[in-house]
């Protein structure tokens, strides 16, 4: 099993768990209710103007923003979605470490 079969299955449990919020648009409003996202996990494939999107709700709440080494396609079927999914977001601290421990070195 690869690296990266390990991340996207860490991210179905957390979807199966009920620990993920899926979609960019989502994730934005959680963090506007100051809900507890703790982690926000960016598909490698997202626009330019997603990314910055992400990453300045990310610094403005204090949020850690990683980018996967996966498509949204690849993501959005971790999550048993059939839509591409930009970005996930992880609400709980436990999980969250589960995943960490499979994420590549972020540049």
């Amino acid at each position: 099993m690869s690296a990266q079969d390990r991340l996207l299955g860490a991210i179905g449990l957390c979807r199966r768990a009920g620990k993920l919020v899926c979609g960019v648009d989502l994730i934005c409003t959680e963090m506007r209710k100051r809900k507890s996202v703790q982690l926000v996990l960016a598909a490698s494939d997202v626009s330019d103007n997603t990314k910055k999107k992400l990453n300045d709700k990310c610094k403005f709440y204090g949020v850690t923003l990683a980018f996967l080494p996966c498509t949204a396609e690849g993501l959005a079927a971790a999550v048993g979605k059939d839509a591409p999914i930009g970005a996930v977001a992880i609400t709980d601290a436990g999980f969250v470490q589960a995943v960490k421990e499979h994420l590549p070195a972020q540049e």
